[in-house]
């Protein structure tokens, strides 16, 4: 029975096989990159012909392509690949800071990192690109409460400026406040009807009290005789 022990080195030997097979692998793409080898198989890019012709997803391909370059420029990256020291997932990030200047201090800095610790290097290398910008500029109209210091700290130093028109001039709207809101029409005057008086409430209702016989008619007349020679006999 195989113990613990045993298949944790059996895969730990797969596993340097794996890394340095992945160095091979690079190193001969690269080389086949370098003769354009790609275009003799009807393939417009390296990333195509590992996409489609040996069938890598776009990001293992993507991942391949890179290192490939980066070996053509810095053949040093090649130990690093095979022994894990470098991953293959922080070659991109690596590729976008790597100089033949600096190559001697910014390889050992991406030895052992992630692929988001590649990221924190890369972006402390890199100069901070300042994002594209388009300033809108656009007029608002001062309020009346806010323009109210200006215009005063402004007539303070010029006198002339005190009054809101010169005075050879005729008056002008305010530019601040706006043109001048127009007067609103009186409303029209509701004249109270005169009251009526008794007499005429007498003879009002008098005489819309009639009965088809006649009679109602006859004793307002009677009412109405009365009240006429009262008025006019003269005082005893």
């Amino acid at each position: 029975m195989t113990s613990a022990r045993d298949l944790s080195a059996h895969l730990a030997e797969l596993l340097h096989r794996e890394r340095a097979a992945l160095g091979e692998f690079l190193v001969a793409l690269a080389d086949f990159d370098r003769n354009r080898l790609w275009v003799e198989l009807g393939h417009a890019s390296l990333f195509y012909f590992l996409h489609r012709e040996l069938g890598l997803s776009s990001g293992a391909a993507f991942y391949r392509k890179t290192a490939a370059e980066l070996i053509q420029r810095f053949p040093e990256i090649v130990d690093p690949l095979r022994d894990g020291r470098l991953c293959m997932t922080s070659v991109v990030e690596l590729a976008k800071v790597l100089t033949p200047e600096n190559r001697g201090d910014v390889l050992p800095r991406f030895f052992h990192l992630s692929k988001s610790g590649a990221k924190a290097v890369s972006a402390a290398l890199r100069p901070n690109e300042a994002a594209p910008h388009r300033a809108v500029v656009t007029a608002l109209r001062p309020t009346a409460a806010a323009a109210a210091p200006v215009l005063a700290a402004t007539a303070a130093q010029d006198p002339i400026l005190e009054s809101p028109f010169h005075p050879d001039e005729a008056p002008r709207a305010n530019p601040v406040q706006g043109p001048t809101p127009p007067v609103p029409a009186p409303s029209p005057t509701l004249i109270p009807a005169p009251a009526r008086t008794r007499s005429s409430r007498r003879d009002s209702t008098s005489s819309s009290i009639a009965t088809p016989s006649g009679r109602g008619s006859s004793r307002s007349r009677g009412a109405s005789r009365r009240l006429r020679s009262r008025t006019t006999s003269p005082p005893t």
